[in-house]
């Protein structure tokens, strides 16, 4: 008789989409993306550490407030996360509290348009890279560890479909976007042999409040929609059920990729 190997992810297969006993720290989170990724992962079980600048300290507790009401543990922490003491604090704060980070979901961008380049400030750059590309890396520099001595951990880092395009003026946010995917390929190998997976989400033209100058202008909108082939923007909550696939056990055997979520954008102008 020949018996078959078990499978080490049937027991997670049972309930694919259950965090339950789970930790995940999410950044920008106190609306958009990260507010709608915080709170489903919640839903399905998670507990969650928030996190946002300090300007954004009522949407915080918003988000806060929503997580309590779902039933769900949550911490919020205020944080700059262009300061690697920042990071650091927030690291510590969450591991004190949790004692160990599960999923990592990097959020936190600012979007600066119109940035030529060659009119940008060096300061604006700096800016811009630290935010988007930088504090990706140092917050996997702090978490992973914490990952790879239970031999087990998700990483979700939020890149941008700009990632793969020239869109004029806005030359620093692309060019950090491309970074973040790249940054997760690269990691997605370093971290493979401890099963920590690490992939990124590259969303299209979401409706959130970086992007409120162009979807309130209905001239704008109208042009934006007209190169989607789905011929509308995306709601956050359609990139947060991309974030719970990956952080859950249905992408077990997904890693080092980059799953663009952008109504068919760059497939092409529709007919």
């Amino acid at each position: 008789m020949i018996l078959q190997e078990e499978n080490p992810m049937a027991a997670d297969l049972k309930n694919p989409l259950s965090l339950d006993s789970r930790v995940a720290l999410v950044t920008g989170a106190a609306g958009g993306i990260g507010r709608a990724a915080a709170l489903l992962l919640a839903k399905f079980g998670a507990s969650i550490v928030l996190t946002d600048r300090a300007e954004m300290s009522d949407l915080l507790e918003n988000t806060r407030q929503a997580i309590l009401a779902i039933g769900q543990k949550v911490m919020s922490i205020k944080a700059d996360l262009a300061l690697s003491g920042d990071i650091d604090e927030l690291v510590g704060s969450a591991v004190e509290e949790f004692k160990n980070i599960d999923i990592l979901v990097n959020v936190a961008a600012i979007h600066l348009f119109p940035s030529p380049l060659l009119k940008i400030s060096a300061a604006e750059w700096d800016r811009v890279q630290d935010v988007n590309l930088k504090s990706c890396l140092l917050l996997c520099q702090r978490i992973a560890p914490l990952m790879i001595s239970r031999n087990s951990g998700c990483i979700v880092n939020i890149a941008s479909d700009s990632a793969f395009d020239v869109i004029a003026e806005e030359g620093a946010y692309g060019i950090s976007k491309m970074g973040v995917t790249k940054l997760s390929s690269y990691l997605a190998k370093e971290l493979a042999g401890a099963q920590v997976r690490v992939n990124s989400i590259a969303p299209g033209w979401v409706r959130t409040e970086m992007t409120r100058q162009f979807w309130s202008d209905p001239e704008i909108l109208r042009q934006a929609e007209k190169g989607i082939p789905l011929r509308r923007m995306a709601e956050p909550e359609e990139i947060a059920n991309v974030v719970l696939f990956l952080a859950s056990s249905l992408a077990s055997y997904v890693n080092g990729h980059c799953i663009i979520v952008d109504g068919g954008r760059i497939a092409g102008v529709p007919c």
